[in-house]
């Protein structure tokens, strides 16, 4: 890992704008120090790609090991064009910030809440009001039936690619039969409720995950930190996209929309539920109404008609919903979990244009 020093140092020769360096894999102008060479964006981002953790075999083209490093890159062979990027010391562990020519400022105008170091909503806290005695919810239990999940892994579907596979996994394909499906109507949310929404939510993305080859083949700690990652997001997207499908299948709900989908057969009627919010705080929920979700933030469900008028197929919405989920991931975990998941979402674009050009 670089020292501060010497990463400024980096990232002074990375921005001057008379650098005109040659890359050292491919020999096209380069633009920075990228995991400690200089290189072009091209290699640099085919390195940051195939190093950072892909589980897959690279065969050399020739068999020789002594392929030609074109300048192009893209006919290349994989396997030389990666031994050169390490041969010149290329690592996924020097990744530098700041390493591109880019021109902005750094001084950023500081709000209030920056300056206190307090969320906005909190800069006029009132202790008395707050809930002195927390609710702490143990979530160990939910955590080792997870682990089950991924040990377990997915029913057999040979014959499929991944996004197939995964599309499958979603069974989404139950809102456009004509059979009459069952609802539950949800009215109120409490504690109990929660618990029973998290569960759910939780134990479904490990599922729909399993079904992934390449990330059935990570290691298991590896897999547990991208779940606990990406759950909330991914079921926040599947819950948009399935009640998109309900709708659309259930016209006569399209003119006056109120229910959203949070399990396959359950509804939550989202203008008319009870929230009770005793076990979390001693604020009421007209207090606190605003920074809840769907309470008093509506927001989330207006992409509900935008996904219904872009009218998506069942594989294309499981690529909007994996290309999401494993960017979030790749952003918030950094490092060798943002290569994997970029190695996925390569897998899974490679595997959607197949479907366009084969399939449809």
């Amino acid at each position: 890992m670089c020292s501060p020093s010497s990463l400024s140092e980096s990232s002074q020769t990375s921005l001057s704008p008379e650098y005109n360096e040659s890359c050292q894999v491919c020999g096209r102008t380069a633009h920075g120090v990228h995991f400690g060479a200089i290189t072009c964006r091209a290699c640099a981002a085919f390195f940051r790609r195939v190093a950072a953790g892909a589980n897959f075999v690279i065969k050399c083209r020739k068999g020789g090991g002594k392929c030609e490093i074109i300048t192009n890159g893209r006919s290349c062979c994989k396997k030389c064009r990666l031994k050169k990027c390490k041969d010149i010391g290329m690592d996924i562990k020097n990744f530098q910030f700041d390493r591109d020519p880019l021109r902005f400022s750094l001084k950023i105008t500081p709000s209030l809440a920056m300056f206190l170091g307090r969320p906005q909503f909190l800069l006029c806290y009132d202790s008395e009001s707050a809930n002195t005695n927390p609710t702490f919810i143990d979530m160990s239990e939910l955590l080792r039936k997870a682990f089950r999940t991924f040990t377990k892994g997915p029913n057999v579907c040979s014959g499929q690619n991944r996004l197939q596979k995964l599309s499958m996994a979603l069974n989404l394909n139950i809102f456009t039969k004509n059979e009459d499906i069952y609802y539950t109507l949800i009215t109120t949310i409490g504690l109990e409720e929660s618990k029973s929404i998290w569960e759910h939510d939780l134990l479904t993305t490990a599922k729909w995950l399993t079904y992934f080859d390449e990330f059935q083949d990570l290691q298991l700690n590896v897999k547990m930190t991208f779940l606990k990652t990406m759950w909330i997001v991914w079921n926040r997207l599947e819950k948009l996209a399935t009640s998109a499908l309900y709708l659309k299948h259930n016209s006569n709900k399209l003119s006056d929309p109120c229910g959203v989908l949070i399990t396959h057969d359950c509804i939550l009627d989202i203008r008319n539920m009870k929230l009770d919010v005793r076990w979390l705080t001693k604020y009421s929920l007209e207090d606190i109404a605003y920074y809840i979700e769907g309470v008093g933030d509506w927001s989330l469900f207006q992409s509900i008609q935008p996904i219904i008028d872009l009218n998506p197929t069942e594989v294309e919405l499981t690529y909007m919903l994996a290309e999401i989920s494993f960017s979030y991931a790749a952003k918030q975990l950094g490092g060798q979990y943002s290569g994997i998941a970029e190695t996925f979402l390569k897998i899974l674009a490679d595997d959607l244009h197949s479907y366009y050009t084969e399939e449809r």
